[in-house]
C-alpha cells in the first residue's frame, strides 16, 4: 500500500468544539493512501476508514486559531483534522504539514481522472464575459492540467473549477502589471485568469517560468484535443452511417447489433434504448428494436447533433465515486446514481 501522507494528528467527526478537537481522545495517526484516508486513535486503537472516492469535498479552514482541514463525505458527514507540528502535541499544529496533506488529498482526487501533466500553486479568477462581471474574487489554490481539463482547487473553499480543454477558444499571455498571467476564454462565455506562484521568503510571489510553462502546455493540450476531436468526429460519423445502413434494409434491428455499431457501454445503452423508444415511438420486442419509419430521420439527427454527440467526442470524465466514464456536466451519474456536480 503506497502511503502518500502520514503524521500524528487530531481528528473529530461532526460540528466540533475546541475541547473536542484538541482532546487526547481525538489524538492519533493520520494516514492517506492512494485509496483511503485513515485515522488510528491513540487511546482506543480503533482505525477509521474513508475511501478516497467517498470524499465529496474539502478545504483548509482556521478553527480556534488552528490550521485544519474540513472534509465532507458523500454521506454528508463533516470531519475536521490537522497534523501535529510536534509529535503527539495536540496544541502545536503544523501549517506546512496541513498544506501538504491538502495537496495530497487533491492529487489523489485528480489522479483518478487522468495523469496530471502540470501542477502548481497559483491564483485564479473567474469572469463572466456575458454580463461583464467577476464571478469570484481572486482565489489561491492548486492548478492542475491533464489532457482533458484545466482544473483549480481553492485552498479555503469547498468547490472546484474544471475547464474542459475542448471548450477553450483563446489562450493569451498577459504581460501587464499584474502579469505574467494566463487568460483563457471559453465557448461558454467565461474568462479565467491564472497565475503560477512560488514561495519566496515565506511569502507567495509570481512565478514567471511556471506561468509561461502553463501557457505552453495549455496550447499543446488544445492542439492535441482539437486533432483528436477531428478523429473522433470521423469515427462517430462512421457509427451513424452503420445505423443508417441497418435501418435502410430493416425496421427490426437486434439490440446487440445496435449497441455494437454505436460502441456503447451495455448499461448506458440499456438506459438510452428506453429513452429512444419513448421519444421516437419505437417498440422494444424482446431482443429487437422496432423502428418507426416516421421518426427514423429524427432519431438519426439526434445521434448526430446535440449534447449526446458532444459528450462522446471527448467531453467525458470519470465519476469520482464509481469511476465510470460519464458525460461532462451530468448532474447524476447514470451508473451509481450519485451527484457529481459538487466536485
Amino acid at each position: 500500500m503506497v502511503i502518500l501522507f502520514e503524521s500524528f494528528g487530531n481528528f473529530t467527526t461532526g460540528q466540533t468544539s475546541y475541547m473536542a478537537l484538541v482532546s487526547r481522545k481525538s489524538r492519533g495517526t493520520i494516514t492517506l493512501t492512494i485509496k483511503e484516508f485513515l485515522f488510528k486513535s491513540e487511546k482506543d486503537k480503533i482505525t477509521f476508514h474513508l475511501r478516497v472516492r467517498d470524499i465529496q469535498n474539502f478545504a483548509m479552514k482556521t478553527r480556534f486559531h488552528l490550521p485544519t482541514i474540513e472534509l465532507i463525505s458523500v454521506q454528508g458527514i463533516l470531519y475536521t483534522f490537522y497534523p501535529h507540528m510536534k509529535e503527539r502535541s495536540s496544541l502545536a499544529t503544523s501549517k506546512k504539514a496541513t498544506k501538504e496533506l491538502f495537496r495530497q488529498l487533491t492529487r489523489s482526487t485528480f489522479k483518478k481522472m487522468s495523469p496530471i501533466l502540470f501542477e502548481t500553486v497559483g491564483n485564479f479568477r473567474d469572469y463572466d464575459l456575458n454580463d461583464g462581471k467577476a464571478v469570484s474574487e481572486s482565489l489561491r489554490g492548486i492548478i492542475f492540467l491533464n489532457e482533458d481539463f484545466l482544473s483549480f482547487k481553492p485552498f479555503t473553499e469547498k468547490l472546484i473549477y474544471q475547464i474542459p480543454i475542448l471548450t477553450i477558444l483563446k489562450i493569451l499571455i498577459d504581460t501587464s502589471n499584474i502579469g505574467p498571467a494566463v487568460n483563457i476564454q471559453t465557448t461558454e462565455g467565461k474568462s479565467y485568469t491564472l497565475m503560477a506562484l512560488k514561495k519566496q521568503l515565506k511569502m507567495y510571489a509570481k512565478d514567471k517560468s511556471k506561468t509561461e510553462k502553463l501557457y505552453e502546455l495549455l496550447n499543446q493540450a488544445k492542439i492535441y484535443k482539437s486533432s483528436e476531436q477531428v478523429r473522433l468526429e470521423k469515427e462517430e460519423q462512421e457509427k451513424i452511417e452503420r445505423i443508417k445502413s441497418m435501418m435502410e434494409v430493416s425496421n427490426k434491428l437486434r439490440l446487440d447489433m445496435i449497441r455494437t455499431a454505436l460502441d456503447m457501454d451495455e448499461k448506458l445503452f440499456t438506459q438510452k434504448v428506453f429513452q429512444w423508444a419513448k421519444e421516437f415511438n419505437f417498440l422494444i420486442d424482446g431482443d429487437y428494436l422496432i423502428i418507426n419509419q416516421d421518426t427514423a430521420k429524427d432519431f438519426i439527427e439526434d445521434l448526430s447533433v446535440g449534447a449526446n454527440i458532444l459528450s462522446r467526442r471527448g467531453l467525458k470524465k470519470k465519476c469520482r465515486f464509481c469511476e465510470e466514464l460519464i458525460e461532462y456536466g451530468a448532474k447524476i451519474c447514470p451508473y451509481c446514481g450519485k451527484e457529481t456536480t459538487n466536485f
